[in-house]
């Protein structure tokens, strides 16, 4: 028992030393990063990925730092892991604006219709993860309202509950198509282009033709893969081949 209790608190101590550790790198880089030392900023932070500190925070961090040091293929490529941690952070979502404004690329998006633009920005309010638990909450509250009819007794609670099935149901049926939406959209993987330009080519092959040239910081999916190739679609509808090396996935 005595030895059980030793080998809890040397744990913990051990725990509690590295979470302090931690802690000095971070702040060490936030110091270096205020003293314009954003090189030496970048290296604290990158030291500190896969650690016990916020993954948001820390490409986020990372993001402004290859911003500073005019690196906006990797800047935007940071913003966007962070993104993937909360879509509807503000000052992510602002500092991707900053970085769209300052690529060579103008991308103009295909129109979507309507219904598939309000589909998107409701399934942006939570992530794959989030939209599983809503529709856990949904279908658990749905299994409640039923419980409690058939073991009501009274009439009056039995249409009560009979009404806020109704909604109830209509918000598991939301809750569900939201969550296999999300889920298909993660099928393919969106990439940043983070070479100075590369050319898209019309096949996966360096004698294949060009076909048209995008530069770096640009956002792309990535649609399909052939050996060290990758073919990439442009929110405008354009697609082709570009070399894996020129470019790095948006991934957690």
């Amino acid at each position: 028992m005595i030895l059980r209790v030793i080998v809890i608190l040397f744990l913990f101590v051990n725990k509690v030393s590295a979470v302090s550790q931690l802690d000095s790198v971070f702040n060490k880089s936030n110091e270096l990063y205020s003293s314009n030392m954003f090189q030496d900023a970048l290296d604290g932070y990158m030291s500190l990925l896969g650690q016990d500190i916020s993954s948001k925070v820390l490409h986020y961090n990372i993001g402004n730092c290859y911003y500073k040091l005019d690196k906006l293929g990797y800047a935007r490529l940071s913003y966007e892991k962070a993104k993937l941690y909360d879509s509807t952070d503000k000052d992510i979502l602002h500092n991707l604006q900053v970085i769209e404004g300052k690529l060579i690329d103008e991308i103009i998006a295909v129109p979507e219709f309507f219904i598939i633009s309000i589909v998107k920005d409701i399934n942006s309010i939570f992530s794959v993860s989030q939209w599983g638990y809503v529709f856990l909450f949904a279908l658990y509250l749905n299994v409640l309202l039923v419980i409690l009819f058939l073991f009501s007794f009274s009439i009056e609670m039995k249409v009560n509950i009979l009404r806020s099935l109704f909604f109830s149901v209509i918000f598991f049926l939301i809750a569900t198509f939201f969550m296999f939406y999300s889920n298909s959209k993660s099928k393919y993987i969106d990439g940043v282009l983070i070479d100075d330009n590369t050319y898209v080519k019309t096949a996966p092959s360096l004698s294949s033709a060009d076909y048209f040239i995008i530069h770096e910081g640009i956002k792309f999916q990535i649609i399909d893969t052939v050996d060290n190739w990758s073919r990439i679609l442009l929110s405008d509808g354009k697609d082709g081949w570009i070399e894996n090396s020129s470019f790095l996935k948006i991934e957690m």
